[in-house]
C-alpha cells in the first residue's frame, strides 16, 4: 500500500459549501476505491493524506492535481506502509481541528498513527491557528 502526504495552495475565493462538495465526493469515492485518509484547510492551504493500494492512490492524485480549487501540489511525504494510519475514516475532516488537541496526538500515542505524520499534521494545524500577515 502507499501513504501520500500534500500541501498546497486553496484557491482564495474556496466557499465552505465547495469544501463540503469536496468532502462528500472524497468519501463516496475513497469507498469505492478502497482508500482512506486526512484532510486539513487551515483557511489558507489544504493537507492531506491519502493512503491504499498504490494505483488507486495514483489515480486519485492525478485527478487532485487538475482540480481548480486549489493549486502549487507538493508532496510532503511519500511511503510504503503495511497498515494505515488513517483506516477508519473515508476522509477524515474537521475544520475546527478538535480532533487534534487531543486525538492525533493520542492516535501517535497508540501506534495508530505513524509518529511523523502526526508532526506533520500538528505543525500544519499550528500554523493555521497563527494570524494571517499580509
Amino acid at each position: 500500500m502507499l501513504s501520500v502526504t500534500y500541501v498546497s495552495v486553496a484557491d482564495p475565493s474556496i466557499s465552505d459549501e465547495e469544501i463540503a462538495s469536496i468532502l462528500v465526493s472524497a468519501r463516496r469515492n475513497n469507498v469505492r476505491d478502497e482508500l482512506t485518509g486526512a484532510l486539513v484547510y487551515n483557511g489558507h492551504n489544504f493537507l492531506q493524506l491519502l493512503e491504499g493500494p498504490d494505483e488507486k492512490v495514483e489515480a486519485c492524485l492525478a485527478v487532485i492535481r487538475d482540480d481548480a480549487r486549489h493549486s502549487g501540489m507538493i508532496e510532503v511525504r511519500r511511503r510504503t506502509i503495511e497498515a494505515r494510519d488513517f483506516g477508519e475514516w473515508a476522509m477524515l475532516y474537521d475544520p475546527r481541528f478538535e480532533w487534534r488537541d487531543d486525538g492525533l496526538s493520542r492516535l501517535a500515542a497508540d501506534g495508530r498513527i505513524d509518529a511523523v505524520d502526526e508532526k506533520i499534521f500538528a505543525n500544519f494545524i499550528a500554523l493555521g491557528r497563527r494570524p494571517f500577515v499580509e
